[in-house]
């Protein structure tokens, strides 16, 4: 084996595992959702439409002033 140089990447994935694990057993890790296609496509679309009423809203008072 050779030695290592000043600023050479240690592999810590198992050291990071074990962490994990002690994390998840000790209920210390938070869950997340992770959105799915259709989910990412509603927000957009609601995004949008949000996007659109404000704009109609922004010309509406342009045209009555």
């Amino acid at each position: 084996m050779h030695p290592k140089k000043p600023g050479d990447k240690v592999k810590t994935d198992k050291r990071d595992a074990l962490k994990l694990a002690k994390l998840l057993k000790s209920e210390d890790l938070t869950p997340i959702y992770v959105t799915d296609p259709e989910d990412e496509a509603i927000r957009d679309l609601s995004h949008a439409r949000e996007t659109a009423m404000k704009d109609l809203k922004d010309a509406k008072y342009q045209l009555s002033k």
